[in-house]
């Protein structure tokens, strides 16, 4: 029996699935034969409030997501997070009780307590720029958990570098390498 695999991608609050991190990221795993998921967070991101106070409807949604996929029939799960979804795939994981592997993208202080050297984590990337967790904090959170951190030069919460087009491609190729 072909063992079954699958990728799900869990985007940020402005980096859908289709931004360059998580559609190549898609599209590698779809070529090693992964089905793919593309979460979907729907309209509760456009509404006029804080992401603190809709992220229960996103983590709701996205657990409904899931639900209706049954994960339990897949031998092999990837979670591929970026931003504010680090903290969803973090939460699902828990809450539905399953063995997963996490590439975490930029994650943000609320992910701290999903990255712990227990869970089957493979990389965590973010960019010395990062203005939503400093990368102090992560650097001693990963070391201490001894986990590992690709860390981004100069690059920002994007896993960017403004205006260095070049310098961005060269982002993006060294971080798809990992997947």
């Amino acid at each position: 029996m072909e063992n079954k695999k699958i990728v799900v991608l869990f985007p940020g609050a402005k980096y859908s699935t289709d931004c360059p991190l998580l559609y190549y990221a898609g599209f590698k795993f779809e070529v090693r034969g992964y089905a793919k998921l593309a979460i979907s967070y729907g309209d509760l991101l456009k509404q006029d409030i804080l992401i603190d106070e809709c992220i229960e409807d996103i983590k709701n949604l996205t657990l409904i997501q899931l639900q209706q996929l049954d994960l339990s029939k897949y031998d092999d799960i990837v979670f591929v997070s970026k931003s504010l979804g680090t903290v969803v795939a973090g939460w699902v994981e828990e809450k539905l009780c399953i063995k997963v592997r996490h590439i975490y993208l930029t994650p943000v202080e609320e992910t701290l307590p999903y990255i712990q050297h227990e869970k089957d984590i493979i990389t965590v990337v973010a960019g010395t720029k990062d203005k939503h967790l400093s990368i102090d904090i992560l650097k001693d959170h990963c070391l201490k958990e001894n986990i590992y951190l690709k860390q981004i030069d100069g690059a920002g919460h994007r896993l960017e570098v403004w205006g260095e087009m070049d310098k961005n491609i060269q982002i993006l190729k060294e971080v798809v390498d990992l997947y």
